[in-house]
């Protein structure tokens, strides 16, 4: 919430002084984050998430002397060197997982839990989830093919689909952007990062009004 009152403070600071800002990076929101108490409580804690990649056990003592004892004010600072995209294994170093069925009291189907979620766009407005141009031909023929269409299973919302022909050849990706709850995995984890989630219409979006 933060984060998000200083991108308006900044965009209206910049917007005040240049009408057409449509064009124009608003950089003045990266140096109020950077004097924000946001900014000192995620760099107190940047070294949590990637020790995990040195083992469980690493993890947990790192993470416990980094946030009690030195309190993030380490000297250094540990790197991803691969993204989240890239770590996806292909299926056929996978062991498929059978998941059990819902039980309709502490478990639900994903639909179930999709209708709850509130979420709606309005069907006529452009798709907020899109193929990068460059990216065209990832999903038929590396997704799909490689790494068994993870985006049928890591999304939530059901978003993500292939439909085949009579044969069952041919796969072809149909994006029900309509589902979305803007989790971002899709962002963050499709191989070869294929996905480019952009800002859908105002008031799209999930709305969890039990919360």
């Amino acid at each position: 919430m933060k984060t998000g009152m200083l991108a308006a403070d900044a965009i209206y600071d910049q917007y005040t002084n240049d009408e057409d800002i449509s064009d124009k990076q608003i950089v003045q929101y990266e140096e109020d984050f950077r004097q924000s108490w946001v900014y000192k409580e995620l760099h107190a804690v940047r070294n949590v998430h990637p020790s995990h990649k040195y083992g469980v056990p690493f993890f947990f003592a790192y993470s416990f002397l980094d946030s009690f004892l030195f309190k993030g004010r380490t000297p250094w600072t540990f790197h991803n060197s691969k993204t989240d995209a890239e770590k996806t294994l292909p299926a056929s170093q996978c062991k498929p997982i059978e998941y059990p069925k819902p039980d309709g009291e502490l478990s639900f189907d994903i639909l179930t839990n999709l209708t709850r979620s509130g979420t709606n766009h309005n069907h006529d407005q452009p798709s907020h989830l899109r193929i990068r141009p460059e990216k065209a031909d990832v999903p038929k023929n590396t997704s799909y093919q490689v790494y068994g269409a993870p985006e049928t299973r890591f999304c939530p919302a059901k978003v993500y689909e292939y439909v085949t022909d009579e044969q069952g050849q041919n796969p072809s990706l149909v994006i029900n952007a309509q589902n979305c709850v803007h989790c971002k995995t899709c962002d963050i984890k499709t191989p070869e990062n294929y996905i480019q989630w952009t800002v859908p219409e105002g008031g799209g979006g999930p709305s969890y009004e039990n919360m």
